[in-house]
């Protein structure tokens, strides 16, 4: 496979081979994660080693994994190298919208490039078109494969002509391309010897595609009007003459068939390779909860619970939102029915539904009753009493889901702590759930058997995390199992029963696969931000801390009836796809029982992450004092060809004989300020319309200086070594220019590993719960038998009584950490012979310590806990990491940051507390590792101080 070869060559190459170049990172708004680096990297290597001539790749990525960032990337790219007509096309009308407004619309919020794009010092624009031109903007004709087939069928007086399009050079951009493959798929005579031209003999052009074209007719036309018409402009590939047609097909799609004849078709255009399992164990999408109801209601009734149940869980996650100031959250619902009938019917009995809706409906949810005499007065009382008189909590939930966190319990305990009733849920329901903020996916004036949104819904659909979109329930059939991308879905409810498994051939019917495809759009993660975890806005951020509020912020939840075949087929159709894995599983650790009291008074040493009061550097670092720009300018003319190099890794000139050069000569920063400044001004200006970096506003939060002038200055003495085949004096201002940029640029890359936004403040002590849980719910990973076995054998033994030095009551770890607490027991005897306490407690991802450099949280994996005997106001609290010997390098800065701790503090700069009751001793030890025997010789011997 092509992605194979290219990450193995990938491995061995010199990284200016795959290097991103500027004009695509300056001019994109977004950044990208290191998946789609990775992409853009590989498909740079495939260009710099193939030869000229047509090109077609694929990218097989997930649904959400930002396959857009990606097309916009190479919209940069193809443009740099020439390429000016870009046709974007897919199969469905409903797909466009959201694609052109990434694209066209720099006031979308998903626009993907900055609002100037510059390449080569000129201003780009990006324009929609129906038909191409000469001009030299980027030109964007966006179409359905229908529309395009027709179009070129047709060849009306408006619309694409193939003759126009078979003179361009041209990049063809494929969403959801998996539908590219019909007539590949249906053509098994190619096995038999056919000529591979003769498969598209069949349909050439069959004729206009009328509205209702059955699906097989348009991925026919797909297949042959994009591949063998357009890309190929007719010609078989033996008939391509080398060099002659340079148009690019690049394809995206998150599902490749699985057919063999499609497998091998794609072997040599794989370019990049990132699934759903990849994207799923990444922390981007949300954690998926599949939820049955097992109430005692049948038919319709039942529907309205489930109905009431994703209501109350709306409810809640806004309340959350609002608590914690997550901006613009709106979580939304979808309701799936079986019919379009059947969804206008469930639309507006919902409506209804909503309109009456009263405490009394979810009476449902209450605690049972159980009998107990002294508690009786709460027995029996309607929700609208119980929100006003409070819960008593110690009476049974019912298990109306199988979830082990028993959310609805949550949810009333959340409400009795914040007086909250049901008639105040009962109102936010009415006020969010009606006319205006409930869709339905099928025109009102459509008469046709299949789901048709008009132009308004799309952009609704399209537009849901929008602050001024106003949707919060959607009611659909099938109209969303593709194309749709939404960030704020948190719960789908089927509102039908019955399965169709296809029987014959053993697989998951077609309703289950559509459903699986809706969860798969469904589960993209809906960004926010909360302190001390300001880098992870994009990601999960509690899978090891179930027990968090906002842990319900990253779950999505499908809701069915209690039918455990078809919730086990749908099961076996996540796992499947890799939406979900069987091998994590929850797992709760908590302070022992008897270890509780103790907790309940200690307290612990920690820091904080605060702005850093000297982030403004007032002069250039000292390992910056020598700093030297390369830069050299041949004006000479060889072989009627020009080349430049601009940067130190750049290519070589390809001249056929040395230039005349006249001096390599230094000359510092400060005197072209002094003699150029109008130049150096204008430099920096043309900078800021592509980098912010260069904005004013942000300069002067990274340097201590008041205008453009000091910040030339303070660059002053760094110096360029000018190699020229002229005299500098005799270079033109737009030369002076050029160089001014790149200057300011390479600057920039140097300055930037010094700028520290945030540093990590002094310790202080504070309360054991103020920065610990006594119990924490968390997933763990189970793929590895072997150790799991050797968790299994550890955890029997930290459990039993004679160890209440290992304080929690469960244990999960690395090989690593096992053979810690194996050392530490090792040595408990002798700890104990020291001191009055020994506990060794285990950090399951809460408790943070910040890097005194720049802030970077770290969370040691233990910390051991020690009271001395001689003297009992005096504690030691001591963290050490175990590690394997592949994380050495990688985490060098947290074992630097340990043995700072103890240099800071240690034996000779005691942390008292306030009311000097008591005193501790912190000492950060160097890696444990069992692996490298030097490093476990060097923690060893800075642990026997300690014993």
């Amino acid at each position: 496979m092509l992605y194979e070869e290219l990450k193995i060559a990938k491995k061995y190459c010199d990284s200016a081979n795959y290097k991103i170049p500027e004009f695509i990172t300056n001019n994109l708004k977004f950044e990208f994660f290191e998946w789609q680096r990775e992409a853009i990297e590989l498909f740079l290597l495939n260009e710099n080693n193939r030869k000229e001539g047509l090109n077609h790749l694929m990218f097989n990525m997930a649904t959400g994994s930002g396959k857009t960032l990606i097309m916009a990337a190479l919209i940069l790219f193809y443009y740099k190298k020439g390429y000016r007509h870009f046709l974007f096309f897919v199969n469905q009308n409903a797909i466009l919208g959201k694609t052109q407004s990434n694209f066209i619309y720099s006031f979308h919020n998903k626009y993907l490039f900055k609002e100037n794009i510059v390449i080569d010092g000129k201003s780009v624009n990006v324009r929609e078109v129906e038909m191409f031109s000469d001009c030299d903007d980027i030109q964007i004709k966006f179409t359905t494969i229908q529309k395009l087939h027709n179009d070129i069928y047709k060849e009306s007086e408006d619309a694409l002509l193939l003759s126009d399009l078979c003179k361009r050079n041209l990049v063809l951009i494929g969403d959801e391309a998996h539908h590219l493959n019909a007539m590949t798929v249906k053509n098994s005579k190619k096995k038999n010897g056919m000529d591979e031209n003769e498969e598209f003999s069949d349909v050439s052009f069959f004729g206009e595609l009328k509205e209702n074209s059955s699906v097989q007719d348009l991925e026919k036309s797909w297949e042959n009007t994009i591949v063998h018409k357009i890309l190929r402009r007719g010609k078989s590939e033996k008939e391509i003459v080398e060099g002659e047609n340079k148009n690019v097909l690049l394809e995206f799609t998150a599902t490749i068939p699985e057919k063999e004849e499609v497998q091998k078709k794609y072997e040599d255009k794989i370019i990049f390779l990132f699934a759903l399992k990849e994207f799923v164990k990444a922390g981007f999408t949300k954690h998926i909860r599949l939820v049955r109801s097992n109430l005692s209601s049948k038919g319709s009734e039942d529907k309205q619970r489930r109905i009431l149940q994703a209501l109350l869980l709306n409810w809640y996650r806004y309340e959350i939102g609002v608590k914690y100031g997550i901006a613009n959250f709106k979580p939304v619902i979808l309701f799936r029915s079986k019919t379009i009938e059947d969804s206008k019917n469930d639309y507006e009995d919902f409506l209804k539904q909503c309109k009456n809706i009263a405490p009394s409906d979810f009476d449902f949810l209450l605690p049972k009753k159980k009998f107990d005499s002294k508690k009786s007065d709460s027995l029996g009382k309607s929700s609208a009493e119980m929100s006003e008189n409070g819960f008593n909590l110690n009476l049974e939930i019912p298990d109306c889901y199988n979830l082990s966190e028993k959310i609805f319990e949550k949810i009333l305990f959340f409400m009795k702590e914040n007086k909250i009733s049901f008639n105040e849920v009962c109102d936010f329901i009415r006020e969010s759930f009606c006319d205006k903020t409930v869709i339905i996916t099928n025109s009102k004036s459509n008469k046709t058997k299949k789901e048709k949104t008009d132009s308004e819904i799309d952009k609704l659909l399209n537009s849901l995390e929008d602050s001024n979109n106003h949707i919060r329930g959607i009611f659909t059939v099938q109209r969303l199992t593709e194309g749709w991308d939404v960030l704020n879905l948190f719960d789908i409810v089927r509102l039908y029963s019955g399965r169709d498994t296809n029987f014959k051939e053993k697989k998951a019917g077609s309703s289950t696969t559509s459903e699986v495809q809706l969860i798969g759009r469904g589960v993209r993660y809906f960004p926010f931000s909360v302190k001390n975890f300001e880098h992870k806005k994009n990601c999960r951020k509690f899978d090891n801390d179930l027990q968090n509020e906002l842990r319900i912020l990253e779950e999505f939840y499908f809701h069915s009836d209690n039918d455990v075949k078809y919730l086990s087929e749908l099961s076996q159709e996540l796992k499947r796809t890799g939406i979900i894995s069987d091998n994590r599983v929850q797992k709760v650790f908590k302070i022992k029982e008897n270890l509780i009291e103790d907790f309940k008074k200690l307290n612990l040493c920690v820091n904080e992450k605060i702005e850093n009061p000297n982030r403004r550097l007032k002069k250039l670092p000292e390992d910056l004092e020598n700093l030297i720009f390369p830069y050299t300018k041949i004006f000479a003319l060889f072989n009627e060809t020009r080349k430049v190099q601009f940067e130190e890794k750049s290519d070589e000139y390809q001249i056929s004989e040395s230039p005349n050069i006249k001096a390599s000569v230094k000359i510092c920063f400060k005197d072209i300020c002094k003699n150029y400044n109008h130049i150096v001004q204008k430099a920096i200006h043309k900078l800021q319309v592509a980098d912010s970096y260069f904005y004013f506003k942000n300069l002067k939060e990274k340097f201590s200086v008041e205008s453009l002038n000091e910040f030339f200055e303070f660059l002053g003495d760094v110096k360029i070594n000018l190699t020229s085949d002229e005299d500098f004096k005799n270079f033109p201002n737009e030369e002076i220019l050029e160089m001014c940029q790149k200057f300011l640029l390479f600057c920039k890359s140097e300055l930037e590993s010094y700028d520290n936004p945030f540093i990590g403040d002094k310790f202080k002590i504070v309360p054991f719960e103020n920065c610990f849980s006594f119990e924490k719910e968390k997933l763990i990973n189970i793929d590895n038998e072997t150790l799991n076995e050797a968790n299994n054998k550890l955890e029997q033994i930290v459990r039993k009584n004679d160890c209440n030095w290992y304080a929690l009551n469960s244990f999960w770890g690395s090989s690593e950490e096992i053979e810690l607490v194996k050392f530490m027991q090792g040595k408990i005897e002798s700890l104990k012979e020291k001191y009055d306490q020994v506990i060794l407690l285990r950090n399951e991802e809460v408790y943070k310590i910040f890097n005194f450099e720049n802030g970077d949280a770290f969370m040691p994996d233990y910390l051991l806990l020690l009271k001395s005997k001689n003297a009992n106001n005096f504690y030691y609290q001591i963290f050490i990491e175990p590690k394997g010997k592949h994380l050495f390098e990688h985490d060098k800065w947290k074992e630097d940051f340990l043995k700072e701790i103890s240099k800071k503090y240690g034996l000779e700069n005691i942390i008292k507390s306030e009311t000097e009751d008591f005193n501790f001793y912190l000492l950060g030890l160097p890696f444990f590792s069992s692996e490298a025997e030097a490093k476990r010789v060097e923690f060893e011997s800075e642990f026997e101080a300690i014993e």
